[in-house]
C-alpha cells in the first residue's frame, strides 16, 4: 500500500537529485590563462566541459603557459607536442585557479621542508 506521504518523499528525493546534477553541470573549472606573461598571470577563464584540469608549464629556456587542460592529456609527450616545446616541466591540477605562478613542484616542497628542519636543528643546537 502506497500512501501520499511516501509519494511525496520520492518526488522530493528526485527533485533533490535533479537539482544536485544541475548544480554540478553549471560549475566549470576556473584556471589562469596566459602565455608567457611578463609578470604574474592574473587572467582567468572558465574551462569548457571537456577540460577538467588546469595546467602550468615552464618550458626551457623561459616560456610559461597557464591554461585549461584535459587531465587525461597530462602527459609529457602530449603537452610537448601540443605546445611545440621540447624541454618543459608541468603541473596539472583539478581545483579552481590551482595553476598560479606560485605553484611549487614536489622537489621545491622537499627542499623547503629540509631547509626548515635544518633551521630548527641549528636553533636547538645553539640554545
Amino acid at each position: 500500500m502506497v500512501t501520499m506521504g511516501s509519494k511525496g518523499g520520492f518526488v522530493l528525493l528526485w527533485l533533490l537529485l535533479i537539482l544536485a546534477v544541475l548544480c554540478h553541470l553549471g560549475h566549470s573549472l576556473q584556471c589562469y590563462n596566459c602565455v608567457d606573461p611578463p609578470h604574474e598571470c592574473t587572467t582567468t577563464v572558465n574551462c569548457t566541459h571537456n577540460q577538467d584540469a588546469c595546467i602550468v608549464v615552464k618550458a626551457v629556456p623561459s616560456k610559461s603557459y597557464y591554461q585549461c587542460w584535459k587531465i587525461a592529456d597530462c602527459k609529457f609527450e602530449v603537452i610537448a607536442k601540443s605546445l611545440e616545446e621540447k624541454e618543459l616541466k608541468y603541473n596539472c591540477c583539478q581545483k579552481d585557479l590551482c595553476n598560479s605562478s606560485h605553484v611549487m613542484n614536489t622537489a621545491g616542497k622537499a627542499v623547503l621542508l629540509v631547509s626548515l628542519l635544518l633551521l630548527v636543528a641549528v636553533w636547538h643546537f645553539c640554545l
